[in-house]
């Protein structure tokens, strides 16, 4: 009797080792990455187009959402977060300090961030042609009654009313180096302090929209520029470097996941010029499906991740 005992006893014991090498085999063999996107709609987009593609190739993502960019990067410097989509721009002047010579075209911008920041072991994947820029707009009214086209025209208005045109513009892009700081003394004006308001992501877009500023800062890819037929005044001196929505990896995941670069890279070809140098036309053209996609969170009220299944399935990138 007592030996049987000693044999169930024995019996369940193995069981429960095999059982637990099971559970932790599965576990190793799980593929578990963290997506982080920062806090506008395009972002959300992004980064549910991104985790969407993965989960469809068996991964696990966990998704980190919200974030500035400050937040973003620090997440991928830390480990914390292993893939995100991020701008071209952006990297170049705010991530890794470097200062932007005027009318660099998109494609040696997109080159020289991918080089720069490999010695950050970081991996720059293709580029989305989007140049998602700051853009700086006001209805066209307003335009018209000052007769102003461009941000130069815009500049010396600011000048002659001693900066008293009311004025909305993101928190973040109000202290970043290549936000209103360095436009204001590029274009040499200043906004009088008590005419400047600043908020979250969208905020700007809502003010304009219900008359509560004269001039807004918004992006180059939100839908409410044509829904309002906003004024769009252009940059003529080239301040703002090109802004192109690009995916990248820590180097230390893709060497454990090299299929990454292939899931993502076929989301990249899925868009406008795909993974051809950037023309005009196809900047213009990737632009265009831009908008349409934030329009229908923003306008249509669409969920970022029913937008981002619609869009992949349309194009079988989903099943």
């Amino acid at each position: 009797m007592r030996n049987r005992k000693i044999n169930i006893v024995n019996f369940v014991a193995g069981v429960l080792t095999l059982a637990l090498i099971g559970s932790i085999e599965s576990r190793a063999a799980e593929k578990i990455v963290t997506v982080g996107n920062k806090n506008f709609t395009e972002q959300y987009i992004i980064g549910q187009l991104i985790k969407q593609m993965l989960e469809g190739s068996g991964f696990k993502v966990d998704l980190r959402s919200d974030l500035t960019s400050m937040a973003l990067r620090a997440g991928m410097e830390s480990g914390d977060i292993d893939i995100c989509a991020d701008y071209t721009g952006t990297a170049w002047m705010i991530h890794l300090k470097r200062k932007y010579v005027h009318a660099i075209d998109n494609n040696r911008l997109y080159q020289l961030v991918k080089e720069e920041d490999r010695s950050n072991d970081f991996i720059w994947l293709g580029p989305i042609w989007n140049n998602n820029a700051y853009t700086v707009v006001s209805w066209p009214d307003f335009a018209k009654k000052h007769k102003l086209a461009t941000l130069s025209d815009l500049a010396g208005f600011y000048q002659k009313m001693k900066g008293n045109i009311k004025t909305f513009v993101d928190f973040e892009f109000s202290v970043r180096p290549d936000g209103l700081p360095a436009l204001e003394k590029f274009y040499e004006f200043k906004i009088a302090k008590s005419m400047l308001r600043t908020g979250t992501p969208g905020a700007s877009l809502i003010a304009l929209k219900r008359h509560k500023t004269d001039i807004a800062m918004v992006f180059s890819t939100d839908a409410s520029i044509i829904k309002y037929g906003w004024h769009v005044y252009s940059d003529d001196k080239s301040f703002f470097p090109p802004y192109d929505l690009t995916p990248y990896v820590r180097e230390d995941i893709l060497g454990k996941y090299p299929e990454i670069a292939v899931i993502l890279n076929k989301l990249v070809a899925s868009f406008p010029g795909g993974e051809s140098p950037a023309t005009n036309e196809s900047v213009a053209e990737c632009r265009k499906v831009w908008r349409k996609l934030n329009a229908e969170v923003d306008i249509e009220k669409m969920e970022p991740g029913e937008v981002a299944h619609k869009y992949l399935y349309k194009r079988k990138l989903k099943r």
